[in-house]
Protein backbone atom coordinates (compact mmCIF):
# COMPACT_ATOMS: atom_id res chain seq x y z
CA UNK A 1 0.00 0.00 0.00
CA UNK A 2 1.23 3.41 -0.84
CA UNK A 3 0.58 6.18 1.43
CA UNK A 4 1.34 9.95 0.92
CA UNK A 5 1.99 13.30 2.34
CA UNK A 6 2.15 16.61 0.58
CA UNK A 7 4.24 19.36 2.23
CA UNK A 8 6.95 21.95 1.50
CA UNK A 9 10.62 23.22 2.13
CA UNK A 10 11.91 26.45 2.33
CA UNK A 11 15.12 26.75 0.22
CA UNK A 12 16.79 29.72 -0.39
CA UNK A 13 13.98 31.92 0.22
CA UNK A 14 11.62 29.85 -1.53
CA UNK A 15 9.23 27.35 -0.89
CA UNK A 16 9.65 24.18 -3.04
CA UNK A 17 6.27 21.89 -2.81
CA UNK A 18 7.02 18.32 -2.47
CA UNK A 19 5.39 14.90 -1.80
CA UNK A 20 6.52 12.26 0.38
CA UNK A 21 5.53 8.54 -0.69
CA UNK A 22 5.76 6.02 1.34
CA UNK A 23 6.53 2.49 -0.60
CA UNK A 24 8.00 -0.81 -0.14
CA UNK A 25 11.21 0.50 -0.96
CA UNK A 26 14.95 -0.29 0.64
CA UNK A 27 16.49 3.03 0.54
CA UNK A 28 14.74 6.73 0.53
CA UNK A 29 14.72 8.82 -2.98
CA UNK A 30 14.66 11.85 -4.58
CA UNK A 31 13.05 12.11 -7.88
CA UNK A 32 12.14 15.58 -9.48
CA UNK A 33 9.75 15.50 -12.56
CA UNK A 34 8.04 17.72 -14.52
CA UNK A 35 7.93 19.99 -11.58
CA UNK A 36 7.30 17.79 -8.94
CA UNK A 37 9.58 16.42 -5.73
CA UNK A 38 8.70 13.05 -4.69
CA UNK A 39 10.64 11.72 -1.73
CA UNK A 40 10.07 7.90 -2.16
CA UNK A 41 10.81 6.60 1.38
CA UNK A 42 10.49 2.84 2.88
CA UNK A 43 7.43 2.42 5.78
CA UNK A 44 7.99 4.36 9.23
CA UNK A 45 10.78 6.36 7.38
CA UNK A 46 10.46 9.92 9.48
CA UNK A 47 13.73 11.85 8.50
CA UNK A 48 12.43 13.90 5.55
CA UNK A 49 13.67 16.85 6.54
CA UNK A 50 16.80 15.64 7.23
CA UNK A 51 17.16 13.75 3.82
CA UNK A 52 15.68 17.20 1.89
CA UNK A 53 18.43 19.14 4.31
CA UNK A 54 21.12 16.80 2.33
CA UNK A 55 20.43 17.68 -0.59
CA UNK A 56 19.05 20.76 -0.79
CA UNK A 57 21.03 22.03 -3.56
CA UNK A 58 20.02 19.29 -5.48
CA UNK A 59 16.47 20.01 -5.04
CA UNK A 60 16.82 24.06 -5.70
CA UNK A 61 18.55 23.84 -8.45
CA UNK A 62 16.26 21.59 -10.19
CA UNK A 63 13.12 23.31 -9.07
CA UNK A 64 15.31 26.77 -10.77
CA UNK A 65 15.90 25.00 -13.71
CA UNK A 66 12.62 24.02 -14.50
CA UNK A 67 11.25 27.15 -13.63
CA UNK A 68 13.31 28.61 -16.04
CA UNK A 69 11.89 26.22 -18.19
CA UNK A 70 8.60 27.20 -17.85
CA UNK A 71 9.20 31.26 -18.34
CA UNK A 72 10.92 30.13 -22.14
CA UNK A 73 8.30 27.59 -22.67
CA UNK A 74 5.52 30.57 -22.11
CA UNK A 75 7.37 32.63 -24.54
CA UNK A 76 7.59 29.90 -26.90
CA UNK A 77 5.25 29.88 -30.41
CA UNK A 78 4.40 26.92 -31.62
CA UNK A 79 4.69 26.02 -35.25
CA UNK A 80 1.13 25.16 -35.65
CA UNK A 81 0.78 25.46 -39.72
CA UNK A 82 3.00 22.23 -40.48
CA UNK A 83 1.31 19.67 -41.21
CA UNK A 84 2.67 16.29 -40.67
CA UNK A 85 2.84 15.49 -44.13
CA UNK A 86 5.23 18.51 -44.48
CA UNK A 87 7.01 17.32 -41.49
CA UNK A 88 7.79 13.90 -43.26
CA UNK A 89 8.43 15.49 -46.42
CA UNK A 90 11.20 17.62 -44.76
CA UNK A 91 12.28 14.92 -42.68
CA UNK A 92 13.10 12.95 -45.56
CA UNK A 93 15.02 15.61 -46.89
CA UNK A 94 16.81 16.07 -44.13
CA UNK A 95 17.81 12.07 -43.87
CA UNK A 96 18.76 11.84 -47.38
CA UNK A 97 21.23 14.90 -46.78
CA UNK A 98 22.63 13.63 -43.15
CA UNK A 99 22.94 10.04 -44.74
CA UNK A 100 24.91 11.08 -47.17
CA UNK A 101 27.24 13.12 -44.58
CA UNK A 102 27.12 9.89 -41.87
CA UNK A 103 27.47 7.15 -44.34
CA UNK A 104 24.61 5.62 -42.59
CA UNK A 105 20.59 5.69 -43.59
CA UNK A 106 18.06 4.11 -41.60
CA UNK A 107 16.21 1.34 -42.71
CA UNK A 108 12.94 2.65 -41.85
CA UNK A 109 11.41 5.49 -40.23
CA UNK A 110 8.58 5.90 -38.49
CA UNK A 111 6.14 9.13 -37.12
CA UNK A 112 4.42 8.75 -34.15
CA UNK A 113 3.27 10.73 -30.98
CA UNK A 114 5.09 10.20 -27.97
CA UNK A 115 4.83 11.58 -24.69
CA UNK A 116 8.45 11.46 -23.73
CA UNK A 117 10.94 11.84 -26.24
CA UNK A 118 11.59 13.66 -29.54
CA UNK A 119 12.72 10.42 -31.11
CA UNK A 120 14.60 6.84 -30.85
CA UNK A 121 16.82 4.55 -32.69
CA UNK A 122 16.17 0.51 -32.33
CA UNK A 123 19.44 -1.61 -32.62
CA UNK A 124 17.83 -2.78 -36.37
CA UNK A 125 18.53 -0.04 -37.41
CA UNK A 126 15.41 1.81 -37.30
CA UNK A 127 14.04 5.51 -36.31
CA UNK A 128 10.85 6.83 -34.51
CA UNK A 129 10.51 10.14 -34.28
CA UNK A 130 7.65 12.38 -32.61
CA UNK A 131 5.00 13.58 -34.69
CA UNK A 132 5.26 17.40 -32.56
CA UNK A 133 8.27 17.66 -34.22
CA UNK A 134 6.15 19.30 -36.29
CA UNK A 135 5.78 22.01 -34.01
CA UNK A 136 9.72 23.09 -33.50
CA UNK A 137 11.92 25.33 -35.83
CA UNK A 138 13.48 24.12 -38.51
CA UNK A 139 16.84 23.67 -36.72
CA UNK A 140 16.06 21.84 -33.46
CA UNK A 141 14.03 19.44 -36.13
CA UNK A 142 17.13 18.43 -37.98
CA UNK A 143 19.11 18.56 -34.18
CA UNK A 144 17.13 16.00 -33.73
CA UNK A 145 17.04 13.93 -36.43
CA UNK A 146 21.21 14.43 -36.83
CA UNK A 147 20.94 12.84 -33.05
CA UNK A 148 18.93 9.60 -34.03
CA UNK A 149 20.63 8.97 -36.87
CA UNK A 150 24.31 9.31 -35.13
CA UNK A 151 23.02 6.46 -33.09
CA UNK A 152 22.51 4.07 -36.53
CA UNK A 153 26.47 4.80 -35.45
CA UNK A 154 27.13 5.18 -31.92
CA UNK A 155 24.17 3.56 -29.90
CA UNK A 156 25.01 4.82 -26.66
CA UNK A 157 25.99 8.65 -25.57
CA UNK A 158 29.66 7.95 -25.22
CA UNK A 159 32.37 10.19 -26.16
CA UNK A 160 32.48 8.69 -30.01
CA UNK A 161 28.48 10.50 -30.19
CA UNK A 162 28.91 13.77 -28.52
CA UNK A 163 32.16 14.22 -30.57
CA UNK A 164 29.83 13.26 -33.54
CA UNK A 165 27.25 15.83 -32.14
CA UNK A 166 29.36 18.94 -31.22
CA UNK A 167 31.42 18.85 -34.20
CA UNK A 168 28.16 19.45 -36.12
CA UNK A 169 26.34 21.59 -33.76
CA UNK A 170 28.51 23.37 -31.40
CA UNK A 171 25.58 25.62 -29.88
CA UNK A 172 24.40 21.54 -28.45
CA UNK A 173 23.43 23.08 -25.40
CA UNK A 174 21.29 25.74 -26.41
CA UNK A 175 19.29 23.81 -28.49
CA UNK A 176 19.28 21.10 -25.55
CA UNK A 177 17.68 23.72 -23.59
CA UNK A 178 15.62 24.90 -25.91
CA UNK A 179 13.90 21.66 -26.60
CA UNK A 180 13.55 21.07 -22.92
CA UNK A 181 11.08 24.74 -23.05
CA UNK A 182 9.32 23.42 -26.15
CA UNK A 183 8.49 20.33 -24.88
CA UNK A 184 6.74 22.21 -22.03
CA UNK A 185 4.88 24.09 -24.63
CA UNK A 186 3.64 21.34 -26.30
CA UNK A 187 2.86 19.33 -22.92
CA UNK A 188 1.05 22.52 -21.91
CA UNK A 189 -0.84 22.64 -25.24
CA UNK A 190 -1.65 19.37 -26.04
CA UNK A 191 -1.93 17.82 -22.78
CA UNK A 192 -2.79 19.79 -19.94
Amino acid sequence: MTKSIISSVRINGTDVPYEVISRKVKYPRLEYRHGNLKLVVPPGFKEHEKLLSKHKTWVYRRFVAYDQRNVFAAAIELHSTRTEVHLQEHVQSLIASIGTELGVFPKKVVFREMRTKWGSCSSKGNINLNTYLKCLPEILIEYVVFHEMVHLIEMNHGPRFKEMMHKKFQEHKILEKQLRGYWLAIMEKYFV
